[in-house]
C-alpha cells in the first residue's frame, strides 16, 4: 500500500511533503524522547485532519472540542499507518500532532496545504481553518515517494481584517477569549463579563466564523468525512452533562486538560 492509498483509506484528502534540514527541527528534545535522531530526518509529510461537522444548534463549546480529542485520534492513526509506510518504503516513520518538533502551521504552508490566515491558522480551500495539522517525519528522502501529493490553492487569506474586527479581545485586553476560558482559578470581573457576554464554556470560534473563507466552506455544506469527528459530540456543556462523564470519558475530551473546576466555573458564569 503506497502513501496515497494509505491516506485515502483514512479519508485524509490533503497531504504533502517537504524536505527537512537541521534548521527545521525547533524541538530536538521531542525527537530524542521518541527515540529518533533529529539529524537522521529527511522528510516531513504534513496532512490536514478536517473536524468541522454541521450541528443543529450553536452550542457553547468550540467546534474543535465537540468531538473526542483529536490527540487520541492521531495516536490511533499513527499506530495504523506508520508501520504500513515503513513496510512499503523502509526506514523510520514517526507521527506527531500538536507536540511536534516542527512548527506545524509553517510546515503546512510550506507543504502547500493552504495559506496562513491573519489569525495565524492554516486556511484550506475546502475546509477553511476547521482542520488539525498532523505530520509524519521520516529518514526517507522525499524523492522516494514520487509526485503523489494533494495540495490546496494558495492565496486564500486576503487580509480583509474580518477575523480581527470580530475578535472581542482586540480592544486591548491582551488575551484571546479561548485562552480566557481555559484560565485556571478565579477570574477578574471584566474577564467574567467576557465569558458571560459571549457564552463560551470552552474555547471560542468568533474569529473563525467571521472569516469569509470559512463562511464559504460552511455554506458549501462541507463537513469532515472522518467518522471519529462526527460521533460522540457534545455541543452544549452543562453541569448535568459534565457530571455524567466518568473520568475515562472526561479524559477523552479536549477540554479535560484544565480539569473540571475550570469548566464548572465557566458554566456557572454563563448561567
Amino acid at each position: 500500500m503506497n502513501i496515497t492509498d494509505t491516506f485515502d483509506s483514512e479519508k485524509i484528502e490533503y497531504f504533502s511533503a517537504v524536505p527537512l534540514d537541521g534548521s527545521d527541527i525547533v524541538r530536538a528534545d521531542i525527537c530524542t524522547r521518541r527515540g529518533i535522531s533529529p539529524d537522521a530526518l529527511r522528510t516531513a509529510i504534513a496532512f490536514l485532519i478536517p473536524y468541522y461537522c454541521r450541528d443543529e444548534r450553536e452550542g457553547n463549546i468550540s467546534l474543535y472540542a465537540r468531538p473526542c480529542d483529536y490527540h487520541a485520534y492521531c495516536d490511533d492513526l499513527f499506530a495504523r499507518i506508520c508501520p504500513e509506510l515503513s513496510s512499503e518504503y523502509g526506514g523510520t516513520f514517526v507521527g506527531f500532532a500538536d507536540k511536534s518538533p516542527i512548527e506545524e502551521t509553517s510546515l503546512a504552508v510550506r507543504a502547500r496545504l493552504g495559506s496562513r490566515g491573519d489569525s495565524y491558522v492554516i486556511l484550506n480551500e475546502k475546509y477553511g481553518s476547521f482542520v488539525f495539522i498532523g505530520e509524519i517525519l521520516t529518514d526517507n528522502d522525499i524523492s522516494v515517494f514520487g509526485d503523489v501529493w494533494h495540495t490546496s490553492r494558495d492565496g486564500l487569506c486576503t487580509h480583509c481584517g474580518a477575523c480581527r474586527r470580530a475578535c472581542p479581545m482586540t480592544s486591548g485586553h491582551g488575551e484571546c477569549l479561548s485562552s480566557l476560558t481555559q484560565k485556571k482559578g478565579e477570574l477578574a470581573e471584566d474577564e467574567r463579563s467576557y465569558i458571560r457576554e459571549y457564552g463560551y464554556a470552552w474555547g471560542c470560534d468568533i474569529c473563525q466564523l467571521a472569516c469569509p473563507v470559512n463562511r464559504a466552506a460552511m455554506d458549501s455544506g462541507v463537513q469532515t468525512p472522518i467518522e471519529y469527528f462526527r460521533q460522540n459530540r457534545i455541543v452544549d456543556l452543562d453541569g448535568d452533562i459534565l457530571s455524567s462523564l466518568d473520568d475515562e470519558e472526561f479524559a477523552r475530551r479536549a477540554f479535560s486538560w484544565r480539569g473540571r473546576k475550570t469548566l464548572i466555573r465557566n458554566i456557572g458564569i454563563i448561567g
